[in-house]
């Protein structure tokens, strides 16, 4: 049997900590270190030293045709895997030559019901994996004195009581090509959150999804028809627009991910396939 190490992504000229955050939240669940990693949308160039496993929990992709890791030595596994619709990006995947690839590897993982829906029409196999995301510890109690965490929501109008315990923070970046950095900053980020917040308001699908995972209250703001984050609604997430503010519920008791030790499971024991490493995690 083929002993695989494994492999972690970066996402270089790329600002969205969330990208960062979803590593994080995929190489806590490795049997053992990362220890080389590859540009996400790159990953056709990508050079293991030896055998290795890489996850697709993500976001693909900028540059499709590059994005795919065709080397030998770099195996992937299909799980939180989201292909986008906001450019060309189902123009390469629907093509033969990478259909043939996937189905090399199914089932395949989705994120969201609408990649795994267009993929099985495709006539590839899927499941709807969800992020890894959701699989972040629980934390243990409630701060006290803790506070409201707004994450790139400064244009929502919050109630007036609000005022002395907002902390504004964004998921965007100053330091696009600095990966250890920004892999420190997500990190940071998240243990903000975990141990600060007493309620979390945002726009990002990658800090809503942390939040359920680690018990904290949320707001979420966002397009309710758009098929990136529609699925929240599965989760029991209202998803707010512009035109709710009179409605808001400003005070959300933290939504329950009855799935979480399921998807650790069924995810790890994935990971492991012919893997000779087969340590309890």
């Amino acid at each position: 049997m083929k002993k695989y190490s494994f492999a972690g992504f970066e996402y270089r000229g790329l600002n969205n900590l969330g990208d960062n955050i979803q590593s994080i939240a995929t190489e806590r669940l490795f049997p053992e270190k990362v220890i080389q990693r590859f540009d996400r949308d790159r990953l056709a160039y990508a050079n293991p030293s030896e055998p290795m496993k890489i996850v697709m929990n993500g976001w693909f992709s900028h540059q499709p045709q590059t994005c795919l890791p065709f080397n030998l030595n770099l195996e992937p596994v299909f799980w939180g895997f989201h292909i986008t619709d906001y450019n060309h990006s189902w123009e390469y995947f629907r093509q033969k030559e990478v259909i043939a690839y996937l189905k090399q590897y199914e089932p395949i993982g989705c994120r969201d019901p609408y990649t795994a829906d267009r993929l099985s029409q495709l006539g590839v196999e899927t499941f709807v994996s969800y992020c890894l995301t959701l699989t972040l510890s629980k934390r243990e109690c409630e701060p006290e004195n803790g506070y409201i965490f707004v994450v790139d929501g400064d244009h929502i109008p919050l109630p007036l009581e609000f005022n002395e315990r907002i902390i504004s923070v964004s998921h965007r970046s100053l330091c696009w090509n600095r990966e250890t950095l920004k892999r420190l900053l997500a990190k940071q980020l998240l243990r903000q959150y975990k141990t600060k917040a007493t309620l979390v308001v945002t726009t990002r699908l990658h800090c809503l999804l942390p939040c359920i995972a680690m018990g904290i209250p949320v707001v979420f703001f966002n397009n309710p028809k758009d098929y990136r984050v529609s699925w929240v609604k599965d989760l029991g997430v209202h998803i707010y627009t512009g035109k709710d503010w009179d409605s808001v519920e400003w005070n959300p008791k933290p939504i329950r991910f009855s799935e979480k030790k399921k998807i650790i499971e069924n995810f790890q024991s994935r990971i492991l396939i012919n893997n000779i490493s087969n340590k309890i995690l």
